[in-house]
C-alpha cells in the first residue's frame, strides 16, 4: 500500500519532472517605457560574439529514394540545420505518369525520449511534377519520411538524417545556386574550419510558410530580380522572415519596394526592419552586411536536466507559474498525518480492537491520504489550462497587421488537446544546450495544428512565438480643447501608454478596451525588465521599448492575451505583459 502511495504522490506532483528551481525575487511591474539613455541593461541572454560570413563551406546534399511506382517520390537528406527554430524537409514528388491524386507525407523522429512526427498532405495533378516543402523543428534531425497515396506502390518511406551545427556555427539560406552565391559574396568556399554552412535553394522551390525560414540565421537573395519572379506565398513568407527577427540581404536595386513595406525612404545597406534586419546592396556586401545574427528573438526555457538537479546548481530560471513546483510542504503535512495514522495509530487500534482490524484501518487510511492528495491538487489545479503570456508587438498600421514575439507558459491538470494557428505564426520549443528539449506533433494543413503533446498532462511547459497576424488594432487620437484624448481600439486593457505629441510625452492610465483616456503631460518613465525578459533577445527589447519615441508613436503596456496567438486554448492567466509600439491614427 506504501507503493500505491508513493505513486499516487508521484503523478500529483509530475510536474517536478520539470525540475524545480530557485525562487528568484520577481522583477517589479513595469510602467511603460519611454526609453533613455544609460537604461540598465537585459538580462544575460546567453549571445554569442556576432559571426561574420568570411569562410563557408556549401552544403553537401544528398537524395534519397522514398517510393515509387506511377508516382516517384525522394527526400534531400544530409542537410545542416540550424539550432533553433524550424528548416524545410525538401521533397521531390514526380508525379508524370501518375493519376491526380492526395499523398500523406510524415517525417517521424525520436526528440526528448519520445517519437514525434510532421505532417502534410498535398494534392497532385496529373503529371504535375513539385518540391514539397515539410517545415520540421530543428531538433528532429533523424528519423523516417513516409510517403504514401494511389501512385505509389513501391516501398513508401527511408531513412533520413540532416547535420547538427555546433553552438559556434551558423547556417545561412540563399535563393540562388551555388555559382551565384559565390559572385555574390566575392569568395570562395573554404571547407577547413569554416563556421557557416551555406544550403542553396533555387528561387522557384523557395518555401511559402513563415517556419521555413525561421531557423536560418542569414537569407540572401543574390539577385533583386529574384523577387519578383517569387510568387505572392513566397514573397510574404520572406518578408515575414526579416520583420520577425531574421537577416535578409538582397542584391539590389529594388525595383519594387511593396515588397518591404516597412521600409521608410530609400532602401539603406544594412537597417532594422521590424524585429529583425534588411540589408540592400548593389556591390560585393562588406562585413557589416554579411554579420550574422548572435541570438534569436525568443528563447523558451526547457526542464532543468537530471543530473544538473541532482548534483549542480547550474542555471535555473525562475518558471512562470505558481503550478510549476509541487506544494511540497502541503504535502508533507498529509503525508505526516499518514505516517502518525498508521504508525501509533495502528498500535492504538491494534489493541482497542485486536490486529484483525489493521486489515480494515491500513488500507482505508492509505485509500483516505490518495483521496487527499488527488482532492487537493483538484481543487488547486481544477481541470483549465493554466498560462503567463509575455510578449512584444509592433503594429504595422498601413498593412494592418502585428508582429509579435512572445513566450507562453503552460500547464494543465489534463492535457487541453489540439491548438491550430495560422501559417503566419511559428510555435518554438526551447533550444538551449544546457536545457532538456521537447517538442509536439505537428500537421500542417491550410495552418498549423499541434498534438495533444502541445501541452501534456501535469507538466510545466514553454513555447516561444514568432507571428506576422492581420488585425485591425489601433490607437485612435483626437484633441479636446486644449488636451489629447486616446480612444482604446487595441482589443485590450491598457494599463499604461505613452504618446509623442509635437515632441511632447503624454501619457494616460487604466484605459480600458473601446474607451477613452485623457492625456496628461509626463515626464520619462523607465522600462524594468519583467518577469520573462531572459527569454527573449536584445533585439527584440530594442526595436520596442529602448528605441526613442518619433513623432506621433505610441509605446503601450496591455494585459490579457496582449497579441500572442493562443492556438484556440481557453487559458487562466495568472500573469501577462505586452509592450506594443505603434502609430497613433487621427
Amino acid at each position: 500500500m506504501l507503493e500505491v502511495l508513493a505513486l499516487t504522490l508521484a503523478l500529483s506532483a509530475g510536474v517536478l519532472q520539470t525540475g524545480e528551481t530557485d525562487a528568484e525575487e520577481a522583477a517589479p511591474e513595469a510602467p511603460v517605457a519611454m526609453p533613455l539613455d544609460g537604461e540598465e541593461e537585459d538580462p544575460d541572454y546567453g549571445t554569442t560574439a556576432p559571426s561574420v560570413l568570411l569562410k563557408y563551406q556549401l552544403a553537401q546534399l544528398q537524395r534519397a529514394t522514398v517510393g515509387g511506382g506511377a508516382t516517384k517520390v525522394s527526400v534531400e537528406t544530409n542537410a545542416p540545420t540550424p539550432a533553433f527554430g524550424t528548416f524545410p524537409v525538401r521533397v521531390f514528388v514526380d508525379n508524370s505518369t501518375g493519376p491526380k491524386q492526395t499523398i500523406s507525407l510524415s517525417f517521424r523522429g525520436n526528440v526528448g525520449g519520445g517519437f514525434h512526427s510532421v505532417a502534410r498532405q498535398v494534392e497532385l495533378n496529373a503529371g504535375e511534377r513539385r518540391v514539397v516543402n515539410l517545415p520540421a523543428p530543428a531538433e528532429l534531425r533523424y528519423g523516417t519520411l513516409r510517403a504514401s497515396g494511389p501512385g505509389i506502390t513501391e516501398g513508401g518511406e527511408a531513412s533520413v538524417y540532416f547535420n547538427g551545427v555546433y553552438a559556434s556555427q551558423k547556417v545561412v539560406l540563399t535563393l540562388s545556386g551555388p555559382e551565384r552565391f559565390q559572385a555574390f559574396v566575392g569568395k570562395p568556399p573554404s571547407y577547413a574550419r569554416a563556421d557557416v554552412f551555406v544550403m542553396t535553394i533555387p528561387a522557384p522551390e523557395a518555401p511559402v510558410e513563415l517556419a521555413g525560414y525561421l531557423g536560418y540565421d542569414a537569407v540572401l537573395v543574390p539577385d533583386a530580380t529574384t523577387l519578383e519572379s517569387l510568387d505572392e506565398g513566397q514573397r510574404r513568407a520572406l518578408e515575414a522572415y526579416a520583420a520577425t527577427g531574421g537577416h535578409l540581404v538582397v542584391k539590389g536595386p529594388l525595383r519594387a519596394t511593396t515588397v518591404f513595406p516597412l521600409l521608410s525612404g530609400a532602401p539603406k545597406k544594412v537597417q532594422p526592419y521590424g524585429l529583425g534586419r534588411l540589408a540592400v546592396v548593389d556591390e560585393v556586401p562588406d562585413n557589416d552586411t554579411l554579420t550574422l545574427r548572435a541570438a534569436p528573438p525568443v528563447r523558451p526555457q526547457g526542464p532543468v536536466p537530471e543530473y544538473e538537479r541532482r548534483y549542480r546548481d547550474g542555471e535555473r530560471l525562475e518558471p512562470l507559474l505558481p503550478q510549476a513546483t509541487a506544494p511540497l510542504g502541503r504535502f508533507l503535512l498529509i503525508i505526516t498525518a499518514f505516517t502518525l495514522a498508521i504508525g501509533p495509530g495502528s498500535i492504538w487500534v491494534a489493541r482497542r480492537r485486536g490486529p484483525a482490524a489493521l486489515l480494515v484501518t491500513i488500507p482505508g487510511t492509505a485509500f483516505v491520504t490518495c483521496v487527499a492528495i488527488i482532492s487537493y491538487s483538484l481543487i488547486a489545479d481544477g481541470f483549465t489550462v493554466h498560462a503567463a503570456m509575455y510578449s512584444f508587438t509592433r503594429l504595422d498600421s498601413k498593412q494592418h497587421r502585428a508582429l509579435t514575439a512572445g513566450v507562453t507558459a503552460y500547464y494543465a491538470n489534463l492535457a487541453p488537446g489540439r491548438a491550430t494557428f495560422s501559417a503566419s505564426t511559428v510555435p518554438i520549443p526551447p533550444w538551449d544546450d544546457s536545457r532538456e528539449r521537447f517538442m509536439a506533433d505537428m500537421t500542417w494543413k491550410d495552418g498549423l495544428t499541434m498534438g495533444s503533446d502541445f501541452v501534456p498532462s501535469r507538466v510545466y511547459r514553454e513555447w516561444g512565438f514568432l507571428s506576422l497576424e492581420p488585425t485591425r488594432a489601433r490607437l485612435a487620437l483626437k484633441q479636446s480643447g486644449d488636451g489629447w484624448v486616446v480612444q482604446n481600439a487595441l482589443g485590450h486593457r491598457v494599463a499604461e501608454v505613452a504618446v509623442r505629441i509635437d515632441g511632447l510625452t503624454w501619457e494616460a492610465r487604466d484605459v480600458k478596451d473601446g474607451g477613452e483616456g485623457q492625456l496628461v503631460r509626463g515626464g520619462d518613465v523607465e522600462y524594468r525588465a519583467h518577469a520573462a525578459a531572459s527569454r527573449f533577445g536584445p533585439v527584440v527589447a530594442d526595436a520596442i521599448v529602448h528605441q526613442e519615441l518619433g513623432e506621433g508613436q505610441f509605446l503601450a503596456r496591455l494585459e490579457g492575451e496582449g497579441f500572442l496567438p493562443t492556438g484556440g486554448l481557453h487559458l487562466a492567466l495568472h500573469a501577462s505583459e505586452h509592450w506594443v509600439r505603434g502609430e497613433v491614427e487621427p
